[in-house]
C-alpha cells in the first residue's frame, strides 16, 4: 500500500511554477495522478519516492532503461570513463577505442548496419536519416504512415493522409484531433510528407507507382509501439522492401524503440527484412542519451565527401559511447541470457493479467512484442496481435486510466500511458508475482 505522498505533492506545486507541462509533453498528460512523483532512490526495477514509498516500474522511461536502474556493472563502467578519460574529448577532434568497439558491435548485430552516424536523440537521428536519403536519391518527399511517431520536429510531427484520389501529389494534411498536433508548427512543414494508412497494401503500392520520382525515403516503425503496438500485416514490410528497391527509395526503419529491445538485431532481424538504413536510440545506451543512423555503405557513404552536413558537438560523446559498450556487454553475456529471462517473465505477467481479467469478467486483449505489451481494456481476444485500429472496436481507455491510477496509487506499480508496459532485464520472479497479485486486487475495483 502506498502511503501519503505529501512531499511529492509539495514539490509538484513548486515544480509546476517553473516547468510548464513538465519536461516532456503531448496532448494527453503522462501523469497518472494530480501530482508528480519525485524519486529519491532506484535499484533494478524498483524506485522509492521522496516520501519513502516503494514502487515496481514497468515504464523504462519510455524505453531507455532496458538494464533497470543502477546496474552495478554499468555504473562501474561509467565511473571508470569519468575517472580515467574525458567526459567529452572534443567533437570529432579526439577519439577513444570505445568508438571503434561500439561501431564494430553495432555492425556485427544490426543487419543493415555497415556504417554509422551518431546523434544524441531519436528525433535528431530521424532528421539525419531524412537528410541522408534526400542526398542519396536526389528526391525530396518523406513517405510515412498513420499512427507512427518519429519525434517532435515540424516536418514529421502529426498529420493525416492527403487526398489519394486527387491525381496530384497527396501531401499530408494537418489533423487537429491528433495527439501529435501542436500550435507553433511552420505551416508548410507538413507538406514534406506523404502519409498513408498503416498496413494498406493498395494505397502504398499505388502511391509508390505514381509518385516514386518524388519520394526519397519510406520511414516507419516496424512495430508501432507508440500506438498500441500495431504489427505489420504479413507481407507488408516485404512490399516496402520490394518497392523501395524497385524505385530507388531509401527504406528506413525507425527502431528507436525496437532496437535492442527485440534483441540486438531489432525488428529487422525479428521479421527478417533488412532496410537500407535504420534509426536507433533509447535502449542502446542503457539510459544515457545516444542515437544513431546505421545503414548500408552504399547509402551512408554519401557523408564521406562532406557535401552532406552531419555535425553535432555531442555526436559520439565519450560517456555515451562507454554506456553503449557496457550495455551490449551485459546483454550479450551467456548468449543473451538476460533477454531470455526477460521474455519469459513477460510471458508469465501477460498470462497472469489475462487470467485475472477473465476471472473478473473484464474484456481484455493483450498485444505484445518482445520487451513490451499493451493491455487493451474493452477488447476481446486474449493474447493476440493487433494490426490496425479497426480491431480495437470498444477499447476503453478510461477504464485503463482508472486501472493505471489505482495500480500506482494503491499498489505501487508504475506503468505507461496509452495501455503500454515495458519490461527490463532487472525484473525478477518476485516482481512479477507481486504485480500479478496487485493487478488482481485492482481488477476487483473496476
Amino acid at each position: 500500500m502506498v502511503n501519503d505522498c505529501a512531499k511529492s505533492k509539495e514539490l509538484s506545486r513548486r515544480f509546476n511554477k517553473i516547468y510548464p507541462a513538465g519536461h516532456s509533453n503531448n496532448k494527453d498528460p503522462y501523469e497518472v495522478a494530480d501530482y508528480r512523483l519525485f524519486i529519491q532512490k532506484a535499484k533494478g526495477a524498483h524506485v522509492w519516492d521522496i516520501d519513502g514509498n516503494e514502487y515496481i516500474e514497468f515504464n523504462s522511461a519510455f524505453g531507455p532503461t532496458l538494464l533497470g536502474h543502477c546496474n552495478e556493472e554499468y555504473v562501474r563502467e561509467l565511473e571508470d570513463a569519468l575517472e580515467t578519460s574525458a567526459t567529452l574529448a572534443g567533437s570529432n577532434l579526439l577519439f577513444s577505442t570505445d568508438d571503434v568497439e561500439v561501431g564494430e558491435i553495432i555492425t556485427k548485430y544490426v543487419p543493415c548496419a555497415e556504417q554509422i552516424k551518431f546523434n544524441m536523440t531519436g528525433s535528431e537521428a530521424v532528421q539525419m536519416a531524412i537528410r541522408i536519403a534526400r542526398a542519396y536519391t536526389g528526391k525530396r518527399m518523406i513517405l510515412r504512415f498513420t499512427d507512427n511517431y518519429h519525434g517532435w520536429f515540424d516536418n514529421i510531427y502529426g498529420g493525416k493522409p492527403g487526398d489519394l484520389r486527387s491525381g496530384e501529389l497527396p501531401v499530408a494534411q494537418e489533423d487537429p484531433s491528433s495527439d501529435y498536433q501542436t500550435l507553433g508548427k511552420f505551416p508548410q512543414a507538413i507538406k514534406e510528407s506523404i502519409i498513408l494508412p498503416w498496413n494498406d497494401f493498395e494505397a502504398f503500392r499505388e502511391t509508390m507507382e505514381k509518385y516514386h520520382e518524388d519520394i526519397a525515403i519510406v520511414h516507419f516503425e516496424p512495430i508501432v509501439c507508440n500506438h498500441f503496438g500495431f504489427f505489420p500485416k504479413p507481407g507488408f514490410m516485404e512490399l516496402i522492401r520490394e518497392l523501395c528497391t524497385k524505385y530507388n527509395v531509401v527504406m528506413s526503419m525507425d527502431e528507436i524503440i525496437t532496437g535492442f529491445r527485440l534483441g540486438f538485431g531489432g525488428a529487422q532481424e525479428y521479421f527478417g527484412v533488412t532496410p537500407d538504413i535504420c534509426t536507433l536510440a533509447k535502449s542502446i545506451a542503457g539510459g544515457l542519451p545516444m542515437a544513431c543512423v546505421a545503414g548500408q555503405r552504399k547509402v551512408m557513404s554519401i557523408l564521406d565527401d562532406r557535401k552532406v552536413a552531419a555535425s553535432g558537438t555531442f555526436n559520439g560523446w565519450n560517456l555515451g559511447m562507454r554506456a553503449i559498450l557496457a550495455t551490449t556487454r551485459i546483454l550479450e553475456r551467456d548468449n543473451g541470457a538476460a533477454y531470455r529471462k526477460m521474455y519469459a517473465l513477460q510471458d508469465k505477467l501477460i498470462g497472469g493479467i489475462l487470467e485475472s481479467a477473465e476471472k473478473h469478467g473484464i474484456k481484455m486483449r493483450i498485444n505484445d512484442c518482445p520487451g513490451a505489451f499493451f493491455t487493451l481494456f474493452g477488447v476481446e481476444g486474449g493474447r493476440k496481435r493487433v494490426y490496425t485500429a479497426d480491431e480495437l472496436e470498444g477499447i476503453d481507455i478510461l477504464q485503463f486510466k482508472k486501472f493505471r491510477r489505482i495500480l500506482q496509487e494503491e499498489e505501487g506499480i508504475i506503468t505507461l500511458p496509452a495501455t503500454r508496459w515495458y519490461m527490463n532485464i532487472s525484473h525478477t520472479e518476485e516482481d512479477i508475482d507481486h504485480t500479478i497479485a496487485a493487478v488482481d486486487r485492482v481488477m476487483t475495483k473496476l
